[in-house]
């Protein structure tokens, strides 16, 4: 069933038991992820749920109502504009066995393998089996991604698209969602694909992987995909692994260059870093865009300020810009060079003739130096770039970096 106040299941007499701290929508019971105040119209006092606030609020005050799951076979063609190489037609293949033999899978694949393109023949299965099907991940940014390049493969599909503020519903046959949508499902998806699992807030967060156990049916699977795997997803994928080393274009990653330099120390002095700025020079007199990943949002803004002084298409960009997601478009319309960002664009984004730099690269962990790196060269028309980490020291994350994607160029992946 799906949490639906148009709905004829009388679930619960309210969404949150005020007297047990209790959330029956996202099953929180952190004491203070609850706020209590004084409403009029019911003429007490009323407790509502901040972890799930972001769905509508769910209270003691307000019945949670609820529709029953339907399942329906359909024929599910998609088209595909190039073929798959062998190894990830092997993936495919054992994607689909998976879902027919009821497995849990971990698709532990080198960033720009086309894993969104593996994945098309095991959704085809399903849907062709009547099995509810949600592809899923954390971030917003990767979920409209993942939206576009599905409903341009499904093109007779009816796709569900839900994240914070909008809202395209069918009938939850076919999904694609943040993982915090699936708070309002209750055993409806028999197969769950989820997409960057290790990335904010999903990693850590007890009650968000909840959700993905309380959204699937008994026999429900699980898919997971990402570049830089846990032991804890492993465990939930009973070690059912299947592992690319190379991008579907056959081209080694890119190895960055290690620089040595402080970038605060010219921010203190009131200009930009001489190495920074030469790097920056070459890039741009090479006809490329750039990248440049900053550890926190004030560092950044002190660079940009610097930076408008010797650049022209210079932008910032981070979580709580309203506007991102048009920089996103400027910048892969070559309106925008030189693009200043926190981590938030780590993951889900491609931009042909791209380089990067990471400022301050020692505050960085390896999985997401990883993903970074893993921004350049996803194109087979631009299949390398240069990638440049300036740090004031090299850090055992920076080594794990470089260690492990040196291994994908081998052909081997390591945790």
């Amino acid at each position: 069933m799906y949490f639906d106040s148009t709905g004829d299941i009388f679930y619960k007499a309210s969404g949150v038991d005020s007297v047990r701290n209790c959330c029956h929508r996202c099953l929180n019971k952190d004491k203070t992820l609850f706020y209590e105040f004084y409403s009029r119209l019911h003429q007490k006092k009323v407790k509502y749920c901040l972890n799930c606030i972001g769905l509508g609020r769910s209270d003691s005050a307000t019945p949670l109502m609820a529709l029953e799951s339907t399942a329906r076979k359909e024929k599910c063609g998609y088209s595909l504009h190039f073929e798959l190489t062998e190894i990830q037609k092997e993936a495919s293949g054992r994607v689909v066995k998976a879902i027919r033999e009821g497995e849990n899978l971990l698709l532990h694949a080198v960033t720009g393998a086309g894993k969104t393109e593996i994945i098309f023949e095991g959704i085809r299965y399903a849907r062709e089996n009547g099995l509810n099907v949600a592809v899923v991940s954390p971030r917003i940014d990767v979920v409209k991604e993942l939206h576009l390049r599905l409903g341009g493969a499904f093109k007779k599909s009816r796709i569900d698209l839900m994240f914070a503020g909008v809202k395209v519903k069918f009938d939850h046959h076919f999904t694609v969602c943040t993982v915090h949508q699936l708070y309002n499902f209750i055993g409806h998806f028999d197969c769950i694909i989820v997409d960057e699992f290790d990335a904010f807030p999903l990693a850590g967060d007890w009650n968000l992987q909840g959700a993905i156990a309380k959204a699937m049916t008994e026999a429900g699977i699980l898919i997971i995909m990402t570049a830089t795997p846990t032991r804890r997803m492993l465990k939930m994928t009973d070690g059912n692994v299947f592992r690319i080393a190379r991008r579907y274009h056959g081209h080694d990653l890119t190895i960055p260059a290690v620089h040595y330099a402080d970038i605060r120390k010219g921010i203190k002095k009131g200009r930009l870093d001489a190495k920074l700025k030469r790097l920056l020079e070459a890039i741009i007199m090479n006809d490329r865009k750039v990248l440049v990943f900053f550890p926190d949002i004030k560092m950044m803004h002190q660079v940009h300020g610097l930076m408008t002084e010797s650049f022209d298409g210079v932008e910032t960009v981070h979580s709580g810009d309203a506007g991102r997601y048009g920089k996103v478009e400027r910048m892969r319309e070559g309106g925008i060079r030189i693009l200043l960002t926190t981590t938030i664009l780590e993951r889900g984004v491609t931009f042909k003739d791209l380089d990067v730099i990471v400022v301050h690269t020692e505050y960085f962990p390896s999985d997401t130096l990883i993903q970074i790196c893993g921004r350049v060269g996803r194109k087979p028309q631009d299949p390398s770039g240069s990638i440049h980490l300036l740090t004031l020291y090299n850090t055992r994350h920076i080594q794990a970096a470089i260690r492990k994607i040196k291994a994908f160029n081998k052909g081997r992946a390591v945790l």
